[in-house]
């Protein structure tokens, strides 16, 4: 389709991107360019949303390169159907302030800092610096951070590959699972169970309704707790680990052979489990 609206700007460095739309999709593709480029297009032909790209503001701000345009009634805008979508290829290595009323918001290839928001729809980030995500109602899907992340949707999936630093992530009903993780992580949800693949410096996570899991931990500590639900880790081994395990309602296992206080220089981590029902397990992560 062809974009109702295009415009480039000469960009030899990273760009800045401050892209908002108040409906539809916004994709910004990473790239080894020196050319930053924005589409805006109306892929159903919509009236409205035609209107709204002829009075969008496209242009460069200092280092910025920004998308804007008139402010709509969300909704009356939504009822006649408006649909926008702002297409962007930029260098790699670029900022990006993504912010759309109602739609998904993609990246694609490797940005620096991600700042994505949405009212309701999906957030796909591929890999980035550094990323700030917000969802009213809809999943938030990171590939990988080399620095640190932060993640926050009232309904909706969160899926997190590799943080290379911290995380803070909360949700008020949905999923969330890290893969890996070098440094400290915060979790939080209401409704949902929490995964982490390998966790990193410190990890402390709450849920008050589902499950908490730990495929493997060898260091710092991990504090878990949960309402209703089962809390369970796995300590890598040739680990000391302290205890500290507690249900009210359910069973208490632990499968790590007891010693005595580790010796000077022995790796050790201490682990805080809680769940008022359910079960809460400690073994040795394969």
């Amino acid at each position: 389709m062809t974009a109702d609206r295009s415009m480039s700007f000469d960009t030899p460095q990273p760009a800045k991107l401050r892209i908002g739309l108040p409906c539809g999709r916004i994709t910004v593709t990473a790239e080894e360019t020196a050319v930053t480029r924005i589409e805006l297009t109306a892929p159903n032909g919509d009236p409205n949303a035609r209107d709204w790209i002829e009075q969008a503001e496209i242009l460069q701000l200092g280092d910025e390169i920004v998308v804007r345009g008139p402010k709509l009634r969300f909704s009356l805008f939504n009822i006649w159907g408006g649909s926008i979508e702002a297409t962007v290829n930029a260098p790699l290595g670029s900022d990006a302030a993504l912010a759309i009323g109602a739609g998904r918001v993609e990246t694609i290839g490797r940005l620096a800092v991600v700042r994505a928001n949405t009212g309701a729809g999906n957030v796909h980030i591929a890999e980035c610096a550094e990323a700030h995500a917000h969802s009213g109602a809809g999943n938030i899907d990171i590939a990988a951070v080399t620095g640190s992340v932060e993640a926050k949707t009232g309904a909706g999936k969160v899926r997190i590959g590799k943080v290379g630093a911290n995380a803070d992530i909360t949700t008020a009903a949905g999923k969330t699972r890290i893969e890996e993780i070098v440094g400290a992580a915060r979790m939080k949800t209401a409704h949902g169970d929490i995964e982490i693949g390998a966790a990193g410096d410190s990890l402390d996570a709450f849920t008050s309704s589902g499950s908490i899991r730990v495929t493997r931990a060898d260091h710092g500590y991990v504090r878990a707790r949960t309402v209703s639900g089962g809390v369970s880790v796995g300590v890598a081994n040739g680990v000391a680990a302290h205890l500290d395990l507690s249900t009210v309602s359910g069973r208490v296992r632990s499968e790590l052979e007891a010693s005595g206080a580790p010796t000077d220089g022995e790796q050790r981590i201490e682990l805080v489990l809680s769940t008022v029902s359910g079960n809460v397990s400690v073994a040795r992560a394969a």
